[in-house]
């Protein structure tokens, strides 16, 4: 009978299931937060106890395993409209990564138990495995991403109002948030002056520093409720986790990064 080390149990777990967060992220375009990545690696380690239970039926072991991504998912990503794409893609890369870890199993490396992998390995190998399914993953996320075509609007809710605006895809905005790693969607102030206060600084909005063609200044940023950018020619819509940045110059565009489309 093989010995379970509970620290190294749990450090492989930990491991495993923030490298399964990132790449669901990855494939799923969705923005994951550091800690919000942390939380849900954490839940995963704490699901590995599983192992030390007493041998489940098949069935079941499946039936823990779907239940258990739901929960790491909904720590990591929150509720949204996407939880069960994000799930899917979790379960999937999870089989993926599985497969190897039943090769390493025939060498006597690995221990599996009620769903759950205990390993013998090295660093070392944890390392290359590592690498070898960001690669994969890259590769399946070239295929998966789409190119921008078309027309778009922006619709932008902030408390009562809620306003919709031409959008531009523009892969010229890579403006973030330095704080957060949110993405920024530029628009003119004056055509969100409806939802904006009179005066400035306000509750809610802060500066963040940007560069320009004309050169380095600040851009003010706010958190909106909701944003929604939909496809005029194809009537696709995506619910997008941005901030709203407010450009002086006069116009009613909604400048955005085409990625957002995939995140």
């Amino acid at each position: 009978m093989r010995t379970i080390y509970l620290d190294v149990l749990f450090i492989f777990s930990f491991y495993m299931n923030y490298l399964l967060l990132r790449l669901t992220a990855r494939l799923s375009h969705t923005h994951l937060r550091f800690s919000r990545a942390l939380l849900g690696a954490g839940a995963g380690s704490c699901s590995s106890l599983l192992i030390l239970a007493p041998q489940m039926p098949f069935l079941l072991s499946i039936l823990c395993k779907t239940v258990t991504a739901f929960l790491i998912c909904l720590t990591a990503f929150g509720r949204n409209h996407n939880l069960l794409w994000q799930c899917f893609c979790f379960l999937g890369i999870s089989c993926l990564m599985a497969g190897g870890l039943f090769a390493l199993s025939f060498s006597g490396q690995m221990c599996y138990a009620n769903g759950i992998w205990y390993p013998d390995i090295s660093l070392k190998v944890l390392i290359i495995g590592t690498i070898s399914a960001y690669l994969l993953l890259s590769v399946i996320q070239r295929f998966h991403d789409r190119k921008p075509d078309g027309s778009y609007f922006v619709s932008v809710r902030y408390g009562q109002h809620s306003i919709r605006l031409d959008g531009l895809a523009d892969t010229g905005n890579t403006l973030t948030d330095f704080l957060t790693g949110q993405p920024v969607i530029i628009c003119g102030k004056e055509s969100l002056h409806e939802m904006l206060p009179e005066t400035f600084p306000a509750k809610g909005f802060r500066p963040l520093p940007c560069t320009t063609v004309a050169g380095e200044g600040m851009l003010m940023v706010f958190r909106p409720d909701e944003v929604v950018i939909q496809s005029e020619k194809t009537g696709y819509t995506k619910q997008v986790d941005v901030l709203i940045g407010l450009s002086e110059q006069n116009h009613r565009q909604a400048i955005f990064n085409p990625k957002l489309l995939h995140y």
